[in-house]
């Protein structure tokens, strides 16, 4: 079942269900009875399951959509998930000539992390101006060199535990931020080593229909990506799970989401993704 033809998952937010005997959400792995739910009355029922007062009535969660249903309504073994701090570091990947961009972004965040990395495409001489402006941040230079995963993968060996990478245009939100100290420790007991966070897309300040757009943004410090462009972890299925306790927020311009398309297209064949352009250029209200 296609994006506007059934309602989204009141879980993860996806409007794409596996046509099956039970139509199941095909991110989170919800699956109801019938799609012709209230989303309200649903959510709470899981709720009210996942905390041991009910059976599963009207919807079924296999072990790892019962996991992804517990995180996203802020339940860890069916209990609220307890605030405690966190060590995770921030990194950023960006090109030289946003220095004060990055800069202003360090400063707000400094308060949520307690270690940044930033890895820019520029020269030496760039990453040493910015460091004098972000002391408290680990600022070095390497060439993009058009490769995405690996400055990310730069990023990634100097760091330790888990690690948030973050771009220039995106922005965690409240939620996400306060679950930085549960959300790793959660997954560290299940052997977990990388998890993908719902990124909601805001064009000219309009979000976008392509939700919850999924992005591994948070991972073990040891994790390696992989491909030039949209990269991703090389993680097993097995060690990876959706974290959908908050959101990044990313800013966009139309005449970007265009460019950007483009621009992907010509380092990778089939990067541009018209599709996602296409839902990216649609308002979420039209995805309902």
């Amino acid at each position: 079942m296609s994006q506007g033809t059934a309602p989204r998952c009141p879980i993860c937010g996806n409007a794409n269900w596996h046509d099956r005997a039970l139509p199941e959400c095909t991110h989170c792995g919800l699956a109801v009875v019938d799609l012709a739910f209230d989303p309200d009355q649903l959510r709470t029922a899981i709720a009210d399951h996942l905390r041991g007062r009910s059976s599963e009535r009207g919807f079924t969660l296999a072990p790892h959509a019962r996991r992804n249903a517990a995180w996203a309504l802020g339940l860890v073994d069916g209990r609220p998930a307890a605030p405690r701090p966190h060590s995770v570091t921030l990194g950023m990947i960006a090109r030289a000539g946003e220095a004060d961009t990055i800069a202003t972004m360090l400063a707000d965040l400094r308060p949520a992390f307690p270690h940044a990395i930033v890895l820019l495409d520029g020269t030496a001489a760039d990453a040493a101006a910015l460091a004098e402006r972000t002391p408290w941040a680990q600022i070095v230079a390497h060439p993009l060199n058009g490769d995405f995963a690996a400055q990310r993968n730069r990023v990634q060996a100097l760091a330790g535990g888990w690690v948030l990478q973050l771009d220039t245009d995106e922005w965690p939100d409240a939620a996400l931020l306060a679950s930085l100290g549960w959300l790793p420790h959660a997954a560290d007991r299940e052997g977990l080593q990388s998890l993908g966070l719902p990124r909601r897309n805001w064009v000219d300040g309009v979000q976008s229909a392509l939700w919850p757009d999924i992005q591994y943004r948070l991972n073990h410090a040891g994790i390696r990506f992989a491909g030039t462009v949209h990269e991703r972890p090389v993680v097993p299925f097995e060690r990876t799970s959706l974290a959908l306790a908050g959101a990044i927020d990313h800013q966009l311009s139309r005449s970007r989401v265009v460019e950007r398309s483009a621009v992907y297209e010509a380092m990778s064949t089939g990067a541009g993704r018209p599709s996602d352009e296409a839902a990216l250029l649609r308002p979420f209200a039209a995805a309902t």
